[in-house]
């Protein structure tokens, strides 16, 4: 069977325990980092891995002096100062993190394996994405990963392993005392296992080649990753037939039916706009939903409910106190209104319909308006807290989508819209660094860099 997906170990530089604490430099991803949590992590310790990953602007910044660089030279002198140090030899990682679910305050635990996988092309059909990507994202990664040549935060992919034969041997690796541990701001306890038995390693990698990798979260880091490859090489000259150690990017694959896999819906929140007017707002829903008036409370619950609508339905709130679970009635003629090329499948998501049908049709707001006018939280208490404020038109309440959409997805070639997915918790930045250097590649010395 030909190999699918190239998943490798790799001579991993990671913190020293020896002169740090773990808790003290792990960071949440970049892009979920406020400018508050950003002080908070810097005056944390002068080794937080937020130096790395988002280090402060500073006045008098220019293409010679800036957060990038000041990222790489942070990066080369905690590896030249012991603050890091480098596995001997290639190694996999057994990460672990445990947490209270938001939705039910249930502890779970969600299990991931880090290595380096190789980038592919997503028309390949090996690496599958669920998100478009947006250019000022992808530039900041860009200049961040030119600097330094490293990647300081995995990249989220899912995997399908019904039997759980790849994760059902390592219980007692689980059971025993982790290489690394420590707690985050959000109370998520973050733990670490090396994975350096040979055999292990090698049976770990001949597990993945003929797997699908699903990306749950880090598209732009991805995207950017594979941009980045192609740049190297075309820069250095180098046939396609020589592997590069750019040619990859590190990733955490979980399965994807691990039960501490909580995927949280993104509610959408509608800033006041010129003609809305929400009298006329629910009678233009008529047509194409039943509505049935409720407290947010009865909304919410039963989104929630196992035998909730079959057809896709959402709450709406609006700030004068009304509320109604909305269930559509037929998809065909919603589609017909909506007017896009796109199958059913996407068109019937609760997202795609509060966009493009609701916003888009029924209530007349272009779509040149939405980034303008549209705001999320991940929070349900939030958004009913927000739809009593007056400080928006009106408040859309989504169901949680069910992991299979990213599948699904793949499976019919579309993206998901933007903010459809939010995987919690974050993947913690300061795990394990990949360095693009040949010698942490392929086990020789490591050279300048």
């Amino acid at each position: 069977m030909p190999v699918m997906c190239d998943f490798r170990p790799f001579r991993a530089w990671r913190y020293n325990l020896k002169k740090i604490k773990f808790s003290d430099v792990i960071a949440p991803p970049y892009d979920v980092i406020s400018a508050e949590a950003q002080d908070r992590l810097y005056a944390r310790s002068p080794q937080n891995c937020i130096r790395l990953i988002l280090n402060k602007k500073e006045a008098g910044d220019s293409e010679t002096h800036n957060g990038y660089l000041r990222a790489r030279q942070f990066f080369q002198e905690w590896r030249s100062g012991g603050v890091l140090t480098q596995d001997s030899a290639p190694c996999f990682s057994l990460y672990r993190q445990t947490f209270s679910d938001p939705a039910d305050g249930d502890v779970k635990t969600r299990t991931a394996i880090l290595g380096r996988i190789r980038l592919e092309p997503f028309e390949k059909g090996i690496v599958i994405a669920h998100e478009k990507t947006l250019s000022k994202p992808k530039e900041d990664r860009r200049k961040l990963l030119e600097a330094t040549r490293t990647n300081f935060s995995p990249v989220f992919g899912l995997y399908e392993d019904t039997g759980r034969e790849i994760l059902g041997s390592f219980g007692a690796v689980l059971a025993a005392k982790p290489d690394y541990e420590g707690v985050d701001d959000d109370g998520v306890r973050q733990e670490v296992w090396v994975l350096r038995d040979s055999a292990t390693v090698a049976r770990i990698q001949k597990a993945f080649s003929e797997k699908k990798i699903y990306i749950a979260d880090g598209h732009h880091r991805y995207q950017t990753a594979l941009d980045h490859s192609r740049r190297v090489r075309e820069a250095e000259g180098v046939s396609s037939a020589e592997e590069l150690p750019s040619d990859f990017v590190l990733m955490a694959l979980v399965e994807m039916s691990d039960p501490g896999l909580v995927l949280m819906s993104t509610h959408r929140m509608i800033l006041p706009f010129t003609g809305f007017d929400s009298g006329k707002a629910v009678c233009a829903l008529e047509p194409f939903f039943r509505t049935e008036a409720m407290t947010s409370e009865s909304i919410l619950a039963r989104l929630k409910e196992p035998d909730a609508p079959a057809e896709p339905s959402m709450g709406l709130l609006f700030s004068d106190g009304r509320g109604f679970l909305l269930t559509l009635r037929d998809l065909r003629k919603a589609m017909e209104k909506m007017g896009l090329e796109k199958p059913e499948l996407w068109c019937g998501l609760d997202v795609s319909l509060v966009s493009h049908l609701i916003l888009g049709k029924l209530w007349g707001l272009p779509e040149s308006e939405w980034e303008g006018t549209i705001r999320y939280t991940h929070s349900a208490s939030e958004a009913v807290r927000k739809a009593a404020s007056g400080e928006f038109a009106a408040v859309f309440l989504l169901k949680d989508p069910p992991v299979r959409i990213l599948r699904d997805m793949g499976a019919i070639g579309e993206l998901l819209p933007q903010k459809t997915t939010y995987f919690y918790p974050k993947l913690a930045s300061g795990l394990v660094f990949y360095h693009h250097c040949k010698g942490d590649y392929d086990g020789n010395q490591h050279p300048k860099g």
